[in-house]
């Protein structure tokens, strides 16, 4: 099938490829538009911003349905039930709850590494990677911005809908708010390439339409020479974690808010009348009624009036089936796990049995991961070109800085000990050191352990019988106030003269 491209890209989920051409070829050519990036970014930001607002619950699809046309129904429920926001707190709760640990290799300077580890923990970076996760998994992708002040550089975390790479090595655009005295608040849309920053600004009201009218407001020479905005995909294709279960989960809000629609209206039980007509107000002033009791107009004689209620069985079995389905369609389509399974409430099963129910939260938490690690390593190549312009550093490479992630799960401490101590002769101590939960920064646990054993050599050395410890009295063969015995050239003892 051939694809038919319009003037503007329509993809919500990515700025289709061949408008990424387009736009790239004006920047190499020193001709972007930045009004014709909006308009093709347009309906990716919309979509990344509605995805974001179910995550929050703050509107779902289940919002826009449409009340019947009747004046007699008074309960019309729109109840959220939050999968989206647990199936993207897991993820994140399971990939980055554990602090991700910054490795740095022997070869690194002292005054680099130093550097290193102090500008990482004064940034916050792990409370940077759980807001990241968040963006990754509601909404498909996320960024964060390497910004340069004029005495120091921070990372900043940049909402997945004010921010597109076009190419990780060539060009990037992210959108900030901002205010100028001559034109209130505006949007500033900043175009990153290596060797340059260009900001273009707009009215904030230009935003709700596709033609925003971003006029060139500066630039300056990006001095890193490397990109300074970052992208952390969730996928290859921009999909969110909950993005093939979008329908079940509306399909469960619907059913619940219907099912309490039934309660609230009394509709498990109809009024039957017969023997008179009730016309539309007879009706309204019975359900205004707060006492239960109501009168009936009169009738002519010769007629029964008579009142009932003709109740309906709820059908609580179907409900309960189908809403288990339901449930559990939304946990497998998503990758996700129901901890409210057996297996993970004090079940007889073991560790490893509890494994196998995880694979497929593990199977997506590692494609999460591997997009993580590429935007961490772009973030290192931008983190190290500083340390050069502003350290003169020299003795530190991208290559020196690996990550480390371990997963947030109840471990049976005594099988890992059993397997690691198996694995200890095959293994390097850092590896096996990766792989114990508790130890959250392998390189800090390897210098303790060097003190360690620095320490207990001293300590031997101190008892050890050829050590005098400074006192030439307890030096072996020495007596206080005699001399050392030893051996004479000839290799006998020596002894004393009588």
């Amino acid at each position: 099938m051939v694809t038919v491209y319009g003037n503007f890209n329509t993809n919500g989920l990515k700025i289709d490829d061949i408008f990424i051409k387009k736009h790239l070829y004006m920047i190499e050519n020193d001709t972007f538009q930045p009004d014709a990036f909006f308009t093709d970014f347009f309906p990716v930001r919309n979509e990344r911003i509605r995805k974001y607002r179910q995550y929050t619950t703050e509107k779902n699809a289940i919002d826009d349905r449409k009340r019947a046309d009747s004046k007699l129904i008074k309960a019309f429920n729109k109840i959220h039930n939050s999968y989206y926001n647990l199936i993207v707190d897991q993820q994140v709760g399971y990939i980055f709850g554990n602090p991700i640990a910054y490795n740095l290799s022997p070869d690194v300077g002292e005054v680099e590494a130093d550097w290193f580890r102090s500008f990482i923990s004064n940034q916050d970076i792990f409370i940077k990677n759980n807001e990241n996760g968040v963006q990754q998994g509601a909404t498909g992708t996320s960024f964060m911005l390497f910004d340069i002040m004029p005495d120091d550089a921070q990372l900043k975390v940049v909402d997945s809908w004010n921010g597109y790479v076009l190419d990780e090595n060539k060009a990037a655009v992210y959108l900030e708010e901002g205010y100028t005295p001559e034109f209130g608040f505006v949007m500033q849309m900043y175009l990153v390439t290596p060797n340059k920053i260009t900001c273009y600004q707009s009215s904030m009201n230009g935003l709700a339409t596709t033609k925003p009218g971003f006029n060139y407001y500066y630039e300056y020479e990006n001095l890193l020479k490397t990109m300074t905005l970052f992208e952390f995909k969730n996928n290859s294709i921009y999909q969110s974690a909950f993005e093939t279960v979008e329908d079940l989960i509306d399909a469960i809000d619907r059913v619940v808010s219907s099912s309490q629609d039934e309660y609230e209206q009394f509709r498990l039980a109809y009024l039957l009348v017969t023997g008179v007509e009730l016309d539309e107000e007879d009706v309204k002033d019975i359900f205004k009624g707060d006492t239960g009791i109501f009168n009936v107009p009169d009738v002519e004689s010769g007629q029964t009036v008579n009142v009932e209620w003709l109740t309906k069985q709820m059908p609580v079995e179907f409900f309960s089936v189908y809403t288990k389905f339901l449930t559990e369609q939304i946990y497998k389509f998503s990758k996700s796990v129901d901890f409210n399974d057996p297996a993970f409430a004090g079940g007889s099963e073991s560790g490893e049995a509890r494994k196998w129910k995880l694979l497929a939260l593990e199977l997506k938490g590692n494609v999460v991961e591997n997009y993580t690690n590429k935007g961490l390593r772009n973030m290192f190549r931008a983190v190290v070109a500083y340390m050069r312009i502003r350290l003169g550093a020299t003795q530190i490479e991208v290559a020196d800085i690996t990550t480390q992630f371990s997963r947030t799960l109840p471990v049976d401490l005594g099988y890992l000990a059993d397997t690691l101590t198996k694995l200890r002769d095959l293994l390097s101590d850092e590896t096996i050191l990766s792989q114990i939960p508790i130890v959250e920064d392998v390189q800090a646990e390897m210098d303790k352990r060097a003190m360690e054993q620095v320490e207990k050599m001293k300590q031997m050395d101190m008892y050890s019988p050829f050590n005098n410890g400074g006192d030439d009295k307890h030096v072996l063969g020495t007596e206080e106030g005699g001399t050392s015995q030893g051996n004479n050239d000839e290799g006998e003892p020596n002894t004393k003269d009588d």
